[in-house]
């Protein structure tokens, strides 16, 4: 693996768990912790833009959402603090940038993309 696909890897790693400590934080402010996803989302998008990356998150947010819902509103598990159809404003947001996450990571191991 050459060093450019190793910086890609250790930043998009980086921000995931900057994502997950700020969860662990802040999780019982649904407002800031919306804002905060969007706000990191949007400053990785404008240092290191794929417009790729928009239509993940969408897919990501949409699907991620209804899964959650429906397991929700099934009982297999549920949020402390749902703010709209058993769950937390935020989590849509999440589900969207994890699944750009994901997706850019995998692609360092994937192809030569980098």
């Amino acid at each position: 693996m050459d060093k450019k696909k190793i910086k890609v890897l250790i930043r998009d790693l980086g921000i995931f768990w900057f994502l997950v400590i700020i969860f662990v934080l802040i999780w019982r402010h649904n407002i800031a912790v919306t804002g905060f996803i969007i706000t990191v989302y949007l400053i990785r998008y404008f240092i290191w833009p794929d417009n790729e990356d928009h239509v993940v998150f969408i897919a990501g947010a949409v699907l991620g959402s209804i899964a959650e819902i429906i397991a929700t509103k099934a009982g297999t598990w549920s949020y402390a603090l749902p703010t709209f159809l058993n769950i937390p404003i935020w989590l849509p947001f999440a589900w969207g940038f994890v699944s750009v996450l994901i997706i850019r990571i995998a692609q360092v191991f994937l192809r030569n993309r980098y």
